[in-house]
Parts: structure tokens; sequence; C-alpha cells
């Protein structure tokens, strides 16, 4: 047993001591002051025998020049530069400082030079030998008759260094490694994400830079990098070979360049006379040709088509395969191996659907393929990419039912299916509840097959946003890993793509953004780098506290033996044949790590959690999520169509409080500014007896026309939280003491999320949210110092961040929040929101918020 122990031991630490690191990296930026980095912080090091010098370097641009690191020994300092003269000579020099005759130019190849193109490169300096080696990418130069002391005792400086040369090349350097043949040896992975301290490995030290860009946010934070219009329903594909965006719109097509970000544009027929609705587009490379098809048959409008359209000078292929369900929000999927397209689900004709249909191009029409093995229920907004092998693809998640009926109801789904197309089965890998809140995916499925998961793009039902998700493909293991993206619309023609783009190791995202009426539809691209991470990864080291940084990586060491031990424990029970179960109980997270600290303070501090849906009978939600439940508590607001919606919200918040409604003509001037009164007054008609046919299901809740007014009436058993919140507000305001009750229901109320917030994009909504806003920033205000003379410092942190959500920039907010958090003695994550708030606010009004304010 004592063996045991002692080998699982010695591999613990054998793993955690000499598992390597890899390092997003630091761009070295010519601008001033121009970047460098100082790796020991000033601070002289004694190397003895030799030094090794290693680390991957990225020039961006051949035209460059500069230093890239001096080894400054007081008594005989070297340098290593790069010299970029153009495109096809450029070249790396290693050379004394103290004899400028002593030096070795190395060439370097023009295809190792630009973005996203990597050298590994070493130099060792001998000082027993007295010679200088580098090696590039494992090809060895030599330079003898170094002269440097042993043992050397010497600093070590990357980038511009006003004792070489005071300029730095573009370029990005990470994972570096200093060690000599005695005791000495530092990795600096450079995986910091903000600040200005790197972190060696080990934690024995760290350096300080200047001008840091930190690589690590790129792998976190998408990078808007192009925006231009196409069609509203244009069909979107990527051209992976020639790194190209596509945007397949009503007989024209734009091509976007990842790498130039230039767009182009040219006529070409896609659809011929109809038009595009809805449909999808697919890139072929292998016959260098894209395929759009449309499945919604819109008497007058468009029918079902499929295009092919080729690169090539020939003409495009139209065909109108006979299709009698639109399928809207079915997720699609080419087989490159067989060339095969796929679709699978969607919605149309009242019915989810979890038919999959495959395109036969020999004869121009869809036909039906029936799958066996597990079962998967009838859904759409669901979405599906390529699977494990050849000819297999998953399906991911979607809103539906068991029965594909409408009128039942619809479920959310968090699962995971994979559909084998040779053999026509369907297994389910696993299903899971939400992780936190709703949210759907939207197209586009990128599998990892090294880490062994997939990635999607996600619109969160709370906020309406799109951020990307990471789930295991084996346990269902979920990470966000991505900051969001906006993506507020509530036109059905609006969606989002996910593309891979494996050989520069990006992701992209296209945000197709439509409005009803509008011919045109906002094209937004976004980047990402490649493995994307969490914002705990992104915040891994805590730039500002090295004590924290040193405990958390204390409390790796131990749990990771605790791990071992536990498995040693485990192996030893197993071969003594005892069958009693090993129990291990989890050990709650260290509250004050900032390590564990996510941006979001109320899903990581103990504090009362928002308050879910608590009345699921006769009730209507307008924060957050919109949500009708009717009288049987079943809840259908998927009824509600935008205009209907519309039209009920105007109703409603022109009802209360001793309110007569709304006029008919301001009705249909703020629903239908651009119609003629006729026009306007047959859409309004029909659009009022949908709405009282929904409200028929609520009891006691109608639409009545009195004294030339609409207004919504409802009784005692009628709920709706915004008016819930309006009368605890009204209370509020009256009295000097508030009711604990009435703050937290108020809390809770307000913890949903903001007043509708899809509706911020209609025009007539504008002065209703500032009204809204107003009156509950006030409340907010004015309890915030009460809860916080109370001592109640978690309660004060939720209400400055429902404050925040009504005014990004309030700094009563702020300060209220970072005392609260210095309270609990999260000083480190206080600085963070501090700091945040600085670089908001400096990019919202163009200066800087107030120096050294942090401290009062």
């Amino acid at each position: 047993m004592q063996r045991t122990y002692q080998f699982f031991i010695f591999i613990a630490i054998f793993a955690l001591s000499f598992q390597p690191l890899k390092g997003a990296g630091l761009l070295f930026s010519r601008e001033t002051p121009q970047t460098y980095l100082d790796l020991f912080s000033g601070n002289d090091i004694s190397f003895t025998n030799s030094v090794t010098i290693s680390f991957d370097l990225s020039i961006l641009s051949h035209e460059s020049f500069g230093q890239i690191w001096v080894y400054e020994d007081k008594a005989a300092p070297y340098s290593f530069a790069y010299i970029g003269r153009d495109k096809s000579s450029s070249s790396f020099v290693i050379n004394s400082l103290s004899d400028k005759k002593q030096f070795l130019e190395i060439p370097v190849s023009p295809q190792a030079i630009g973005a996203r193109k990597w050298l590994h490169v070493e130099t060792r300096l001998d000082f027993q030998h007295q010679k200088a080696e580098v090696t590039i990418d494992g090809q060895k130069y030599s330079l003898d008759g170094i002269t440097i002391p042993n043992p050397s005792k010497a600093n070590i400086i990357f980038g511009a260094n006003i004792k070489a040369i005071p300029e730095v090349p573009v370029m990005v350097i990470k994972n570096i490694m200093v060690r000599d043949e005695a005791s000495h040896s530092f990795l600096f992975p450079l995986t910091e994400s903000d600040g200005k301290l790197v972190h060696e490995a080990g934690n024995k030290l760290h350096g300080t830079v200047v001008n840091p860009t930190w690589q690590i946010n790129k792998q976190f934070f998408w990078q808007e990098i192009g925006t231009f219009t196409s069609s509203a329903a244009a069909g979107i594909a990527f051209d992976e070979p020639d790194r190209q965006i596509l945007v397949i719109g009503d007989n024209n097509i734009s091509k976007f360049d990842i790498n130039t970000l230039k767009l182009t544009e040219y006529p070409k027929e896609t659809v011929g006379t109809q038009t595009g609705y809805s449909g999808e587009a697919i890139y072929n490379p292998d016959k260098q040709e894209t395929y759009f098809y449309n499945l919604a048959d819109i008497g007058g409008q468009t029918s079902p088509f499929f295009s092919t359209i080729s690169d090539k000078a020939l003409p495009t292929r139209i065909v109108s395969p006979q299709f009698s369900n639109p399928l809207h929000h079915h997720a699609y999927f080419f087989d490159q191996a067989s060339q095969s397209l796929y679709i699978f689900g969607g919605y149309g004709n009242y019915q989810y659907s979890n038919l999959t249909y495959q395109y036969d191009f020999d004869h121009g029409a869809w036909k039906e393929i029936q799958f066996t093995g597990d079962v998967i229920y009838p859904r759409m907004h669901t979405v599906a990419g390529k699977g494990p092998v050849e000819g297999s693809f998953f399906v991911f998640g979607g809103v539906g039912n068991e029965t594909g009926k409408q009128e039942l109801g619809k479920d959310f789904f968090c699962d995971l299916y994979l559909f084998d197309t040779s053999k026509h089965i369907v297994k389910k890998l696993w299903s899971r509840a939400f992780p936190d809140n709703y949210f759907i995916p939207t197209r586009g499925l990128v599998f990892d097959s090294k880490k062994g998961c997939i990635y999607l793009l996600c619109i969160d039902r709370k906020t309406t946003n799109a951020s990307l998700h990471r789930f295991d493909v084996k346990t269902g293991e979920h990470a966000i890993v991505s900051n969001e993206i906006v993506f507020q619309t509530n036109c059905i023609l609006s969606t989002a793509y996910l593309f891979n783009n494996p050989k520069d190791n990006e992701l992209y995202a296209i945000i197709r953004y439509s409005e009803d009426n509008n011919p045109k539809a906002k094209i937004s691209v976004y980047k990402l780098n490649a493995p994307p991470i969490t914002y705990q990864e992104l915040k891994k080291w805590n730039a500002d506290d090295d004590n924290d940084t040193s405990r958390a990586y204390l409390y790796c060491i131990i749990g990771g033996i605790a791990f071992f031990l536990i498995l040693s424990v485990g192996y030893y029970y197993i071969k003594r044949g005892n069958k009693k179960e090993v129990v291990v109980q989890s050990i709650p997270e260290d509250e004050a790590s900032a390590d564990k600290v996510n941006a979001s303070s109320a899903s990581q501090l103990p504090i009362d959690a928002p308050v879910s849906t608590p009345i699921k009978i006769n009730a209507i939600y307008l924060f957050g999520d919109f949500q009708v439940f009717d009288a049987k508590g079943n809840e259908i607001a998927y009824r509600f169509g935008p205009k209907i919606k519309q039209m009920f919200v105007l109703a409603l918040l022109h009802s209360y409080d001793g309110q007569e409604g709304i006029s008919t003509n301001k009705l249909s001037a703020q629903l239908w500014p651009e119609k003629t009164t006729t026009s306007a007054k047959n859409i309004r008609n029909v659009t009022i007896n949908h709405l009282r046919n929904i409200l028929t299901d609520l009891e006691g809740v109608e639409l009545v026309f009195s004294n030339d007014k609409w207004k919504i009436v409802y009784g005692d058993n009628f709920y709706c939280d915004y008016l819930k919140a309006l009368s605890i507000a009204k209370t509020l305001q009256q009295v000097a003491s508030p009711q604990e009750k009435e703050v937290k229901q108020l809390t809770g109320l307000l913890q949903r999320g903001t007043l509708l917030p899809t509706f911020v994009h209609y025009e007539w909504f504008g002065y209703i949210k500032i009204n809204h806003d107003e009156l509950f920033i006030r409340i907010i205000e004015k309890l915030l110092p009460i809860v916080e003379t109370n001592n109640e410092p978690r309660k004060v942190i939720v209400l400055a961040d429902i404050l925040f959500s009504f005014d990004g920039m309030s700094e009563t907010a702020l300060v209220f929040k970072i005392k609260a958090l210095k309270k609990l003695g999260q000083k480190v994550y206080a600085q963070s929101v501090y700091e945040r708030f600085q670089k908001e606010y400096q990019q919202l009004y163009g200066e800087k918020y107030k120096e050294n304010s942090f401290e009062e």
C-alpha cells in the first residue's frame, strides 16, 4: 500500500511539474511606446556554462525590421534581430553588441513569414566553447568566437531596446524557455490576458512588459472584421480552400476575403425569377460550385428551387423540385465523401418535423430517408455538422415536442444525436438539462476531433445575444467559450452561421440581420482564434496579485496530488477485492479565489439567485423572455407573432394605473407607419382578431374598444411581472424604510432581464423604455445606501448589477459594487470590474475615466 501511495505521488508531482504549457502569445506593436518585454524585471540571473533561449515566433509582415531579444550581460551583450527588406529577402541576425564585426546572418524563407505562420527558434550561447548556435525549425546555424564570461549574469529583453535596436518587428512571441546547464529553467507561456506582468510557469518570478497586446483575448472575444449588405434571405457559405465567405443573394454573389477583408460583388444568376426565402447555401470545393436551395412555397413570391452555381464560366442550373413543407429552421449537412446533401427537422404547416431528406442531384428531387435506432423528437432551430467518421453527422438541440404538434406547446432540447447515413441508424449520445438559461443553436456545428467536442453558436433566450458554446461529445460537459455578439431581432429571416477555418486555426461567426419589409439585410463577419477558451481560462493569471496566483498554483498541485491519492486508494481496494465504495465528497470552491471569479458576480458569489418564473397560470412576463401562460398553465408565447405581440404590449402599457388606452390612429401609426390609412385598417383588423382569439385562453383578459381607444382589461387573477414591479416601485417611492419582502420581490423581478429586450429596435418603444428605466434607476439608487447600511454586500452587488443593466455607465452602481466586493475580500475582482468600466467609458466618451479613483 505504501509503495502504491509513493508511486502515485511521484506521478502526480511529475505530471504537474512537467506538463507542457501552451501560450497564446504577446503581440509586439510598433506603436509608441513600442512593445518590450523585460523577462526578469531588470534583475540579472546567473547562468552557468551556457544559456538557451527558445520560443515560438510569428513575423506578421515581410517589410519589417527590429529587435527580437537582447541578452544583457554587461561584459558581452548579444542581440538577435529580424531584418525584412522585401518579400523575397529577409533574415535573422545574431551579433555581439560590443564587437560589430562578430555577427551571423540567417536567411528566412518568404513562405515562413505572415500571419498565423510560426517558427520555433532556439539560440544556445555556449560560454565554455565560445560558440552561438541558432536552430530554426530544426535547421542549425553556428557563430564561433563569442566571449561571454562563465558564469554569466544577465537580464533578457524581448522587443524594442534602446541599447541595441529601438524598433521592433510586428511579431507574436509565445512559449519562451530560458535554461542553463546548472539549475535554471524558466518557462514563460505568455498566457496572460491583461496587465503588465508576465508569469513564469513555475511561479518563481515574473517579468514586466510595456505596451502589451495579449493574443489570448482573441480566443475569447469575437473581432468584427467586416460589415456589408445583402438580400434579406441571402444564403451564406464558406469557401475553405480560397478562404472566402460566400453570400448568395437574389441573382448576385458577394465574396468576402478573410485575409484581405475585401468584398467583391458581381451579378450572377442564382434564383432566376424566384426570390430566396430562408434558403441555405453550401459550397462544394471538389466541384467548385455552390448549392442554393429554397423550400418555401409563397404564392406570387417564391416556390421551391435548387440552384447549382458554378465558380467557372458555366450557366447556373436551376431546378424546381416539388416540396410541400417550408421546414423553417431545419438542419442541413453536406457529406463531402459521398457528395450527398441531407436536411433534418424544421417547422412548417403548424408541425415540427423529425424527418430526414436527401437531395437527389441526378433527378433534381428531395427524397425522404428512413432512419432506425433511437427516437429523436420533432424539432426546429436544430443544427447539424460533420461527425467523427465519413458518412456521419451530429444533430444538436432545438425546439419542438414529442408529438410535433405546434398547438401542444414547445420544449427546448439540449441533446446530441449521431446519424449514420450508410447504415441509416440514429444513436442518441446524451441528453441533459440546460446548463443555465435556455438557448437555441444557429447554423453550423463544428466538430473538434482532437478535443472530442463540438462548438455551437447559440442564441441566449434571455438576452437574445449569440455566444459560442462547447460540449463534450461523450459526456455533454458544457462551457461558454466566447463573449456575446449582439443579436436582437424578431424577423424570421435573421439568423447566424458558424464556420471553421482549420488551416488558419480560426472560427467565423456570420450574422445576417434582417428586418420585416426591408429588402436588404445587414451582414456582419466576426473572427475568433481557435481553440476558443472560457472566461476563467482567459483570466487564468491575476496580474495584480502574485500572492493569489501563487496560492492558486499551490492549490492546483495539492488538488492534483489529492486526486492521484484518491485513485491510489481506489486502486488498492479494487486489488484487495474490497467491495466497499470509495466515496469522494466535493470540496466547495474558495470564494476568494480570484481565478474562479467570472465576469458576472451574480453567478459566482453566493447571493440570492434570480427569481425564476413563479406564476405559470394566467400570467404574462415582459422582463427578459416574453412569456405567456394561459389559464391551464400552457406556455403560449409562440402564438404571438411580431405584430400581435407589439399590439398587445402597446394596449397593455396604455391600460394600467387609470390610463384609458391607446387610440386607433396612434396604434396604426406605431405599428404600420409606412401603410396608407386603408391598408393599415385592413391589417389592423386582422391583427386585432388574432389577438382577441389568443386572449380567450387567458381568464378575464380582454382587448376592448371603449371611448375611441383600445385597452386591455383584466381581473385580479391575472398576473404581469411588469405591472407587479410598477406597483412595488410606487410603494417604495412613498416609504422611507422599505420592507425587506418588497425589496426582495422587486429584485427578483428585475433580475429576469430588461424590459422586452427584443423591442429595442422599435421606434415607439424608445420613449416607454426611457420612462421605465428612469423610474427603476431612481428606486435602485434609493435602495443601495439602505442595503449597504444594513451590511448586506451580496445584496448590494445584485442591486448594482441591476442598475448597470439600466445604465451601463452608472457611477453609482460602480461605487457600490466595488465597495461591496472589497468588503467580501474580492479586491482583485473589484479591480477588474473597475478596469472594464474604464475601458467602456473611454470607448463611449472618447476620454479616460477618473484616474486613480479605484482606492477612493
